[in-house]
């Protein structure tokens, strides 16, 4: 099986497995769609599915001629979602989470090939990409449902502690899952963020093409790209009936960046020869050994007509239908009101951060934690030999100055040399860690850093991977807390040992989705980054570079100011001018609206980072005030860290359980 991997890199890109195209006898078969309607979605695309038939079709006995061959033997069918429900009831507890689960992933087998599970789960991509009808999202919809209501059946009471915390987590999902079907058309997709629209192209440059099959592969997908196309469409509309058309410059945007993607001159388009994906086919099949030239060139010709009569035409009615959208969008920014209102936005804040906390008491608790880091920002400036009352500009410039940017081999060992310190400080802290090491891995197509974990089912290691030729913005002082947000003490630690633990998988894995704008439970693992952050300065690792601990600080300013600017912008009234200045003054960085927009397309994101880190750091002391010296910084950790990826709120009952029984002990 050959795996794909995921080209769209975000800091963290750590996916919830789910299940097989083919699955044991044991298992419960995954639901399917008809494959008329069947596309392929946000990652890499799926094994074609067979058409559900209910019932088989009954001849009348005069179509049939008088010597005619035996019928063929009906093809399998997979069940639908009432089939499916009703094999869930009466398993036991731990069969029922797993196989609840597992048909809810087994929605979008795109993303798991994509997310590395292919192997795992004997997944192949397929012709087609994971349907986007609003037919197929209700029926996921109602499996959502379906499984929730079969989940309160059981009584948590009859469970043993563990079945309870997973029981708890499974049905925050489902809740918060359910509470979303009212905001089904409320996000914009197609934006230039992180826009849908990518993903087409993206899917493609990553597909291997190792023999024939592949790039036969490669021309299908090319040709049912019209098919997925025409759902990406339909969500437009739908969304323009929501009242969700976000503000004509985010359109506009989306439109140049279509534009751009397709080469555009004009009106015109280039030759199919020209554009990326003839390039990127013909370079991967002129690479077969199993092919003759002719056979090749063969290929190669199919390609660039699928491109030429699909491709091109699928790409420009998107953008064709956007410019049909932009009159109807409100053309002064601060004149937009985000779709749903108060209630959209309270969900999406809860859908992030775990928790119920309402938009104000977000922004004060931003607010708080900005005004800490700046008094604690002045003070390691004033350690580091700066004057006190710089201006965040001021401290950038003089940072810049004093610093020397490293690049290549040598900000590869830098990077290798304090994982290497880390590692070794780690022992004190932490009691559960991982099996799996941890590396610097090198990717010159990559961003600054990211941490990818594990492949699933191996023994294999994480890696922080770099890409050591780029340093924009960021000199010597920020590779500190790049290796800490990354590696250790932050996502190899908590990522690395939830993937080890033996748990249900939607505590195992962690799943976003970049494409959908879908970072359910993001205050989790970013919150324990962000909290590893500062973990990591109480282990000691800046104590020998007083630059390292600005950068540190620096950057958890950043994420803290970015939590006021949204809750700003979606619940305080702010207009995107003042929310460019709040930052631009705060932080010492430039911002425009245009920088804005990230804020707009996809409201409550940047809040996951600021409340799951604050979260660990309250646990943390709640445990250190009622235990006082019965209180071990190891076993805390084991505690939060111990039963995987877990919503705010069942966290706070496993540290609560905690506290209590150790001091009955």
């Amino acid at each position: 099986m050959k795996k794909i991997a995921s080209s769209t890199i975000v800091v963290l890109m750590w996916l919830i497995t789910a299940t097989s195209c083919s699955s044991p006898d044991n298992d419960i078969p995954l639901s399917a769609t008809p494959i008329e309607t069947e596309l392929l979605v946000t990652t890499p695309s799926s094994s074609p599915v067979p058409e559900i038939i209910t019932e088989a079709p009954t001849s009348t006995g005069t179509d049939v001629p008088a010597t005619s061959e035996p019928a063929p033997e009906p093809t399998p069918t997979e069940p639908g979602v009432t089939e499916i429900i009703s094999a869930l009831k009466n398993l036991p507890i731990d069969s029922f989470l797993d196989q609840a689960y597992r048909q809810l992933m087994g929605r979008d087998p795109d993303m798991l090939i994509a997310s590395g599970f292919a192997e795992v789960y004997d997944l192949s991509p397929g012709e087609r990409f994971t349907d986007l009808s609003i037919e197929y999202t209700r029926e996921t919809q109602q499996m959502e449902s379906a499984i929730l209501e079969l989940l309160l059946t059981y009584d948590p009471s009859t469970l043993t502690p563990a079945q309870q915390i997973s029981w708890n987590a499974l049905k925050w999902y489902l809740e918060i899952r359910e509470r979303g079907h009212d905001y089904t058309d409320n996000k914009f997709l197609v934006n230039p963020v992180w826009g849908l629209q990518n993903w087409p192209l993206d899917f493609l440059f990553e597909l291997p093409v190792e023999d024939r099959q592949d790039a036969e592969l490669y021309i299908a997908c090319i040709s049912n790209l019209d098919l997925w196309m025409s759902q990406v469409i339909d969500k437009l509309e739908r969304n323009q009936q929501a009242g969700a058309l976000p503000p004509r410059y985010v359109i506009e945007a989306a439109i140049n960046q279509l534009e751009s993607m397709l080469n555009l001159q004009g009106e015109n388009l280039p030759a199919a020869e020209r554009s990326e994906v003839y390039l990127d086919f013909r370079q991967k099949v002129q690479q077969l050994d199993d092919l003759d030239q002719e056979g090749k060139e063969t290929l190669i010709e199919r390609a660039r007509s699928e491109i030429e009569e699909t491709f091109f035409p699928a790409y420009l009615s998107l953008r064709d239908q956007l410019r049909a959208l932009s009159p109807a969008a409100v053309e002064d920014p601060n004149q937009w009101q985000l779709p749903g209102g108060a209630d959209y936005y309270t969900y999406l804040l809860e859908y992030y951060t775990g928790t119920k906390l309402e938009a104000d008491q977000i922004h004060s608790l931003a607010l708080g934690e900005v005004s800490r880091i700046q008094a604690e920002l002045e003070q390691a400036a004033i350690e580091a030999g700066y004057p006190a009352g710089l201006s965040m500009q001021e401290l950038n410039q003089r940072l810049d100055e004093d610093t020397q940017i490293t690049t290549g081999s040598s900000l590869r060992e830098r990077y290798e040399g304090i994982l290497a310190a880390a590692d070794r400080a780690a022992g004190d802290y932490f009691g559960l860690r991982a099996n799996a090491q941890v590396e610097i891995q090198v990717d010159r197509d990559a961003p600054l850093a990211y941490y990818r974990a594990p492949e699933p089912g191996s023994t294999g290691p994480g890696a922080m991977v770099i890409n050591p030729d780029i340093h924009p913005h960021y000199a010597n002082y920020n590779e500190h807390v790049l290796v800490h947000h990354e590696s250790i003490p932050g996502h190899h630690t908590q990522l690395a040992l939830a993937q080890e633990l033996t748990l249900p998988n939607f505590q195992r894995y962690y799943m976003v989705n970049p494409y959908m704008q879908d970072y359910i439970l993001q205050s989790y693992p970013e919150g324990w980054a962000l909290y590893a952050e500062s973990l990591a300065w109480e282990m000691g690792l800046y104590d020998d570079d007083p630059f390292a601990n600005l950068g540190r600080l620096r950057l958890q300013l950043l994420r803290a100011v970015r939590s006021v600017v949204d809750t700003g912008i979606h619940a305080e009234g702010w207009t995107l001018d003042e929310a460019a200045e709040y930052l631009e003054t705060v932080t010492g960085m430039p911002q425009n609206r245009e920088m804005l927009m990230r804020y707009l397309v996809n409201p409550g994101y940047p809040n996951g980072y600021t409340i799951g880190a604050l979260t660990f750091r309250q646990l943390r002391q709640r445990a250190r005030q009622e235990l006082g010296d019965l209180f071990d910084i190891k076993e805390y950790h084991n505690t939060v860290l111990g039963s995987g990826v877990l919503p705010t709120v069942v966290l706070e009952g496993v540290v609560e359980d905690w506290i209590a029984g150790t001091l009955q002990q």
